[in-house]
């Protein structure tokens, strides 16, 4: 009955040798997704954060470059026409943030800001003491703005860095499990071994 346990042995070294695939090919595909999900995250700190904490500096030059001007004491009609073309390109630079990705705490802050300078487009002409309050509004909601990207950059690269860490594990949690059935496998080969039968050579004395 020694053939009935060698073909046992084989099915036996079959199915560590699937398991041995499926497990390298797992763990393949775990390091893959995890690793595009290191890769969106990059991606996410440029495109949505990097990229708009520069819309928001440029928005801030503009509204410092309009209360430059209105504590010049150039020509009313002229001071009028310089701020309308800050405004205008302020507008421009707002319009390139809202399309990046925006949390539930950007898009109330944004609005914030777009209601400031709608209120300060409508009163160009009032004294510069006004203005100069709705400028302040402003720049307190873009500070709020910039603050946002900062603490939303950190939560990015935290679930980064998570990532890194679940690549890390997995891979040697794979490598240990590969290594105990290497093992086990080599256990089943010499097991296989020793129920070999030996072929004596036949004494010629007795033919």
């Amino acid at each position: 009955m020694k053939w009935t346990y060698n073909i046992k042995n084989k099915l036996l070294a079959s199915i560590v040798l699937l398991a041995l695939c499926l497990l390298v090919l797992l763990s393949h595909y775990l390091d893959r997704i995890h690793t595009q999900n290191v890769k969106n995250s990059i991606v996410t700190l440029y495109e949505d954060r990097l990229i708009a904490e520069d819309y928001i500096l440029k928005m801030t030059i503009n509204i410092y470059q309009i209360r430059e001007v209105l504590n010049t004491n150039i020509i009313d009609d002229s001071k009028s026409a310089t701020i309308g073309k800050l405004v205008d390109e302020f507008n421009t630079w707002n319009k390139a943030y809202m399309k990046t990705k925006l949390t539930s705490s950007e898009k109330t802050r944004a609005t914030e800001l777009i209601g400031h300078v709608k209120i300060f487009e409508q009163k160009i002409t009032n004294t510069s003491d006004e203005l100069s309050k709705d400028t302040e509004n402003a720049l307190i909601s873009l500070n709020k703005l910039s603050n946002v990207q900062l603490e939303e950059s950190k939560l990015i690269m935290q679930n980064a860095e998570s990532e890194y860490a679940n690549i890390k594990a997995s891979s040697q949690f794979a490598f240990a499990i590969i290594i105990i059935i290497l093992f086990v496998l080599q256990a089943i080969v010499f097991s296989a071994k020793t129920i070999l039968p030996i072929n004596k050579p036949q004494n010629p004395n007795f033919n």
